[in-house]
């Protein structure tokens, strides 16, 4: 496997092309892949495969994930999430509930708070990279159709909607719980208070209960909801404005 370039997530996404010039900004839908799969050597060294769009529109059309859709702060984790497939549309259909309840003046910090509620993991950084532009492309898709105006990257809601994906969307390796540097896997629970956000960061592994660590099926299927979180964080953050979310700073 060729090895990956540093500087390849500053290349795989520009955001000066996808910021059109057109004065009217229209909803896109979610982009899709035609291949399953990128090579032979990655399925047989990683099991790397990728769900089809189709069957990820079927699978979040279940009723219970719809209703979870349509609540700004319901969380949902991707624990293999590839190229973001999941990712991309749970944040698609969270947006568009976001745009029926707002005006221009909550709708950014909707937005957020429906960002901060999608989790994902990814072993392979190529993959992690495109999921992360990913996720920013369609913030600003929406954004732009909403206020009919160009996102500035400047702008402190540009500055938060792409850190928040940058600590939400993180490299793992789910069955080892830990990073390629050895570490354990880290997620952070953003928690709403009034208008602003205090970070809390947590584990991975504590998801799961004493009964479950030493249980790989525990860990396993491509969309997971979690709600509680055990205590112990290593990690607390001063609560902050949610739209400069980006300069938070650790107690």
């Amino acid at each position: 496997m060729a090895p990956i370039e540093k500087d390849i997530e500053t290349t795989l996404f520009n955001e000066s092309e996808y910021i059109t010039q057109s004065k009217k900004y229209e909803l896109q839908d979610t982009t899709e892949s035609s291949e399953l799969i990128k090579s032979k050597v990655r399925v047989q060294h990683h099991g790397e495969v990728f769900t089809p769009k189709w069957m990820v529109k079927k699978m979040i059309a279940e009723p219970s994930i719809q209703e979870k859709l349509h609540d700004l702060h319901a969380t949902f984790l991707e624990p293999s999430a590839g190229e973001g497939a999941f990712l991309k549309e749970i944040l698609h259909q969270k947006l568009n509930f976001v745009s029926s309840i707002s005006n221009k003046s909550t709708w950014q910090s909707n937005a957020l708070w429906a960002l901060m509620s999608i989790y994902g993991i990814e072993l392979l950084q190529d993959n992690l990279f495109r999921a992360r532009s990913a996720m920013l492309e369609i913030v600003i898709n929406h954004y732009q159709a909403f206020m009919q105006k160009e996102l500035g990257k400047k702008t402190n809601f540009y500055k938060s909607a792409k850190y928040v994906i940058k600590t939400n969307i993180v490299q793992g390796d789910t069955l080892k719980y830990t990073t390629n540097d050895g570490n354990l896997i880290e997620l952070s629970h953003w928690w709403p208070e009034d208008k602003r956000v205090r970070r809390e960061v947590f584990t991975y592994k504590s998801l799961f209960n004493n009964s479950d660590k030493n249980d790989r099926t525990a860990e396993l299927g491509q969309l997971s909801l979690f709600d509680d979180l055990v205590e112990n964080k290593p990690k607390e953050y001063s609560t902050c404005d949610v739209m400069k979310v980006y300069k938070e700073e650790i107690k």
